[in-house]
């Protein structure tokens, strides 16, 4: 074990599938686990890739009890069952929370949980070294232009500013 512990939201998988560096979030050395109830989400939406690392164990899925779920869904109103699961496995490991979801994000920050996105997962490869700045940027950017079902809510202007960033780099 790491001593580093994240735990991910579908939409940081579906985002790190999207892009293609599902499998490289693992050279960051976090231990990663998720909810029972987001395996479940990404299970609907056929992430393959996402639950072959869920069965093959790199990926550790949890379960949360159900009057937690209540209580962070009464007290944080707007997040899911699956944001209550995350949030409560966040505050039980002390670990880091990645999600895109603004109400989740929110309600971490009001748990005093650290909290990034799909964005800072990639600065985070680009600043190891696991991703060349200029391969982060058009993995950032082609992420933008998806539409229709396929398209991600990311924030423009801080996508923008870290695309133009990335791609300054040598």
């Amino acid at each position: 074990m790491s001593g580093r512990i994240a735990v991910k939201d579908s939409n940081i998988f579906i985002d790190m599938e999207c892009m293609g560096i599902l499998d490289l979030w693992f050279q960051l050395g976090y231990e990663t686990i998720t909810s029972n109830l987001v395996v479940l989400e990404l299970n609907q939406g056929r992430h393959g890739q996402t639950l072959a690392y869920v069965e093959s164990g790199q990926i550790q899925e949890l379960t949360s009890p159900l009057a937690t779920l209540i209580h962070y869904q009464s007290q944080y109103i707007g997040i899911s069952a699956a944001d209550a699961a995350v949030l409560h496995l966040a505050v039980e490991h002390k670990a880091l929370l990645l999600s895109g979801d603004g109400k989740l994000r929110q309600s971490a920050e009001a748990e005093s949980v650290s909290c990034h996105g799909s964005i800072w997962v990639l600065d985070q490869m680009v600043k190891t070294g696991i991703l060349k700045g200029s391969v982060a940027a058009e993995k950032l950017s082609g992420l933008m232009l998806l539409t229709g079902k396929q398209r991600r809510f990311l924030p423009a202007s801080e996508a923008e500013e870290y695309i133009a960033r990335w791609r300054r780099l040598r």
